[in-house]
């Protein structure tokens, strides 16, 4: 419930000096109600007036009242869920889920994208924070810097982090997966179809599922007794642009790899498309492997062997431990396990691409 436009909401700063709705009006320079509309959800209000409200609020430290009884009975029934992207496919099955089993509990979701940009993080933080949300489930862009997860430790609202660690903060919990057991297991299957010139194309070293994965493809390199080839190591990010160029690079090599992984559902879209440029045969010419199973990864032919997550079990998982955490005040962490799913890309009989053809397409 959000107060009548012109209703003085009240607020504090840290120390003796107390900020109230004039000083933030007087800061922006707007009207008492201009501020109350903007620092609510009113939907009559102009981005560039929320900016300017907001960044006066920001300033001066303070944080409004929104719910009265709410925030007296510190529970609000709403959720911020903060993701990196929401065009992804996999961060739709996950937070469709977590909504689910929120509502069924009384909770709304509030979902807001950093569009993986880390100081996106702490801004977007801070925004759920002034709308005094009961709890946090939060997929952050980076761990370096961590102003995220310290922020999340300061701000002392109940908080689970998907699929990345957190501080060692009572009030918060994580929903993690065995990215490193499941790369262990695409290696060694790939090293038994014969494969030891294998690349890896993953997420920033800074990403904690993209350590845990190359953690995983070391170990089992090391384990084949195959020495890990930095040159087959591609950290450059989630996305299918990161994809398409660490692919167009690992080609041209005087000896391209025979298997590529991608660390990542977008990143193996790029890898695709780089693939066909250069009229390479997946499963035939050279192996592939992704992660997360999406329609790319079932509707393409042939169909693409995968480290499959239960996408809908991270979101009810993060959803039911937020839930928990709200009430107890008590933080813990759960694993889920990965299943390596295999198809026809990596299962069928290889013969070595040469590494003389030339894509069609412009370089980029």
């Amino acid at each position: 419930m959000t107060r009548p436009s012109g209703e003085a909401d009240q607020g504090c700063m840290a120390g003796a000096n107390k900020v109230t709705i004039h000083d933030v009006a007087k800061k922006a320079g707007v009207s008492i109600s201009s501020v109350s509309r903007a620092l609510g959800t009113h939907p009559h209000v102009s981005d560039t007036l929320r900016r300017r409200v907001e960044s006066a609020a920001d300033e001066l430290g303070y944080q409004p009242d929104f719910l009265g009884h709410s925030l007296r009975s510190r529970n609000t029934h709403s959720v911020g869920f903060l993701v990196g992207s929401i065009s992804n496919p996999v961060v739709a099955d996950i937070s469709s889920s977590a909504s689910d089993v929120l509502s069924a509990h009384g909770y709304a979701m509030l979902l807001v994208c950093s569009q993986n940009r880390p100081e996106a993080d702490v801004e977007y933080l801070r925004f759920l924070a002034r709308r005094q949300v009961s709890g946090l489930i939060v997929s952050s862009a980076a761990n370096e810097p961590e102003q995220a997860r310290v922020l999340v430790d300061e701000l002392r609202i109940p908080a689970v982090m998907l699929d990345r660690y957190r501080l060692d903060s009572h009030h918060a919990s994580a929903v993690l997966s065995d990215h490193a057991g499941g790369m262990e297991a695409a290696v060694k299957h790939l090293v038994e179809q014969g494969h030891l010139h294998i690349a890896l194309i993953g997420g920033r070293e800074d990403f904690d599922p993209a350590q845990e994965r190359l953690h995983g493809f070391r170990r089992a390199l090391e384990a084949a007794s195959v020495a890990p080839d930095p040159a087959l190591i591609c950290s450059w990010g989630m996305s299918a642009d990161a994809g398409y160029t660490a692919t167009r690079e690992l080609l041209a090599l005087p000896t391209p790899p025979t298997a590529l992984i991608a660390g990542g559902n977008l990143i193996l879209a790029g890898v695709l498309q780089a693939l066909k440029e250069f009229a390479v045969t997946v499963g035939r010419e050279v192996a592939v492997i992704g992660c997360d199973d999406t329609e790319l990864t079932r509707l393409h032919e042939p169909p693409i062997t995968v480290i499959a997550r239960d996408l809908a079990m991270l979101g009810t998982s993060a959803a039911n431990l937020l839930i928990e955490t709200i009430a107890t005040g008590i933080g813990r962490d759960i694993s889920l396990p990965v299943k390596l799913t295999i198809r026809q890309s990596s299962s069928l009989p290889y013969r070595r691409f040469d590494g003389r053809r030339q894509s069609s397409a412009t370089p980029t």
